[in-house]
């Protein structure tokens, strides 16, 4: 008989706030793409999108920022949906992170090896449909 797939979410003693690093790091990128206006240059950086002509899985990235500074969630969403989600997650684990470490804790996410498989198929199903989406709207 298989076993059931199993996540575990928890909190442990000691260990490096991972979440609240990376949250930092994306509010710093948030707050420079907001002040310095860097997602209203008349530039295009994106290489893929200028070879091909087709935008790259994270164009709109600077933009989904940019409207995130600007607390215009339906903005961030539709510029890139799974860069925004990506980066809601992310502020989520970085204040729980935040939370714990007064304590002397941090996150821990556990899964099973069966689990962990799907999880990285969702997350490549996820990106191709976020690539899908992108595309349709010519970002």
């Amino acid at each position: 008989m298989a076993s059931a797939p199993v996540l575990r979410l928890y909190s442990a003693p000691g260990g490096v706030p991972i979440g609240a690093i990376f949250a930092g790091i994306g509010v710093a990128g948030c707050l420079a793409v907001g002040l310095l206006h860097l997602d209203r240059l008349p530039v295009n950086f994106c290489m893929f999108k200028r070879l091909t002509g087709l935008p790259c899985p994270t164009c709109g990235s600077t933009r989904t920022f940019g409207r995130l500074f600007a607390l215009d969630l339906p903005g961030a969403l539709a510029m890139n949906p799974l860069a925004a989600l990506g980066a809601l997650g992310l502020l989520a684990w970085g204040l729980t992170d935040l939370a714990l470490m007064l304590r002397g804790r941090s996150l821990v996410l556990s899964a099973s090896p069966r689990l962990a498989r799907v999880l990285r198929l969702g997350a490549v199903v996820a990106i191709a449909l976020n690539w899908v989406y992108l595309i349709a709207l010519h970002r």
